[in-house]
This record gives structure tokens, sequence and C-alpha cells, in this order.
């Protein structure tokens, strides 16, 4: 499976992202690339939304869906990017799926950080998606940072790819990187499975964004727990990161049990009787 994330530098004008990430998806295209993710809020700008609200409508998104649609049913592309989008009075920060089957999916960022709550209603609901490759779970930001459960939830429901979006700051360079590494790293050591990660770079209203998307998981062959497949030197510059990543091949050791014991590790029945 071929997995494309991107460090997308966004403007404040949103026809000008949009045709940015149209050389993205047509780059991605060329390179057969099956899937590509782009970051949180990349189609207005994480900052500049924050910024001014306005600067999208139902009917912008709906016209930006339906042209991605038509670009993954006629290239058998999956697309995944970051935007605000509606439901009646409220505005979800959402990642977008648009499948190659023309149906869209959308997870609703759970966990808000920030000011994210003066504008934004949580979401409830993780997002499984079905493909021919396996199953693909979706978090975004905050949701990856400091809540694990999420992502334990997907592995324990058979995920074995995690797609992240984000929108982390930059505070000086080597900090951010190790920041932002220990997280990944974390989680595919922990889970065993695959995580590709996609964050804004650039500047925005005087914010300066960390770039550093890659696509972490196990190395199988080797029992090596973690590996980069791509951006391992984690660039903070614009840029498409393609990897090569096969579900099946993973370290789901604690939920699939391993050479020492067949039975799993992970015991959700005993969780939930603490909990209770």
């Amino acid at each position: 499976m071929r997995v494309a994330v991107v460090n997308f530098n966004s403007k404040e004008n949103i026809d000008d992202n949009i045709i940015l990430m149209k050389k993205y998806i047509y780059d991605a295209i060329n390179n057969k690339v099956y899937f590509i993710i782009f970051p949180e809020l990349c189609l207005t700008g994480y900052q500049y939304y924050m910024d001014n609200i306005t600067l999208l409508s139902k009917e912008k998104l709906d016209n930006v869906i339906g042209l991605f649609l038509e670009f993954s049913n006629k290239n058998n592309i999956y697309i995944c990017f970051g935007a605000p989008s509606f439901n009646e009075d409220k505005i979800f920060n959402s990642a977008i799926v648009i499948c190659p089957d023309k149906t869209v999916k959308k997870y609703n960022k759970i966990h808000l950080y920030g000011d994210e709550h003066k504008i934004f209603s949580k979401g409830t609901k993780p997002l499984i998606l079905e493909t021919e490759f396996g199953k693909i779970g979706f978090g975004i930001c905050y949701d990856t940072i400091s809540f694990p459960e999420l992502i334990r939830y997907y592995a324990y429901k058979g995920v074995n790819l995690y797609i992240n979006l984000s929108a982390i700051y930059l505070s000086d360079l080597k900090s951010s990187k190790d920041y932002i590494k220990r997280v990944i790293e974390y989680h595919v050591q922990s889970n065993g499975i695959y995580l590709a990660s996609s964050n804004a770079c650039g500047i925005q209203s005087n914010e300066k964004f960390l770039g550093c998307s890659c696509v972490v998981g196990p190395d199988a062959e080797n029992e090596i727990p973690i590996h980069y497949y791509c951006n391992s030197k984690l660039s903070i510059k614009p840029n498409m990161f393609i990897a090569d990543i096969e579900l099946d091949e993973n370290l789901r050791l604690i939920y699939d049990g391993n050479r020492f014991n067949q039975i799993p590790d992970y015991d959700i029945e005993l969780y939930k009787y603490w909990y209770n």
C-alpha cells in the first residue's frame, strides 16, 4: 500500500490552497499513491481559520468535496484532508475522507485543544475505514498527542494503520522534533501498528508550524518496533513524502498473541473491571 503525507503550507486564500492540494494530488496519482493525507484544517489554514471563521462556507466546502470526488473516483485514490465541516448549527474540526467509490467519510475531532473550544463542537465517534488493504483509523492532533485511548481502541478493533492530521506549532526546532518523535514512536511501539502523520508547515498569522510529516511503523521481518518509512529526518519544509507499507506486516503482539504466549496480553475485561 503506497501512502503519501504532506508538509502543507496553507495560505489565507482558500482557492490558493485548493490549487496546491490539486498539485500534490496529481503528483500522488503519477506516483501510484493509494492514499494521500493532508494536515489538520489545511483547506483554510489552521491559524487563519481560528482568526476568522468566515473563511469557509458550507457551499464552498461542498464544491471542494465534489471536485476531489472526481479525482478520487477517476484515479482510484483516497484523499484525506482537514477542514471545518458543518452540521446544522455546529462546526466540527474534521478529517474528510474522499473514497474512490464516490462516498465521503468524516471523522470529527473528539478532543479539542485550547481555543478550538470557542469554535468547534466535539466529535464523539471514532472512524474505521474498511479498505482492500485493511482497516484504517483516524485522529486529529490532540487526539493523538494526549489520548492513547483512541488509537488503542482502533488497534483493538483490528486497525493496522492510524492516520493523524495535525497542526503543531514550532517552538525551537530540536525540542519540537523531539516532541513529535516521542508521541509517534510511543504509539507505534506500544500498539505494533503503522502511523501516518501529516502536519502543517510554514507560517500563518505569525505562528510557525512544525511539518515533520512521516509514516512510521514496525519492521516485522526483524521484529524492530519502530521504523521510519519516509521523512526519517523529519523535514519541516513543504513537500510530499511517499511510503510503501504492508498492513499485514505488523507487530500486534499484545492483541494477537505471540510466539511466547498465544493468549493476547491485552485484557479488555480486566481494564473494564478497573474502571467499574
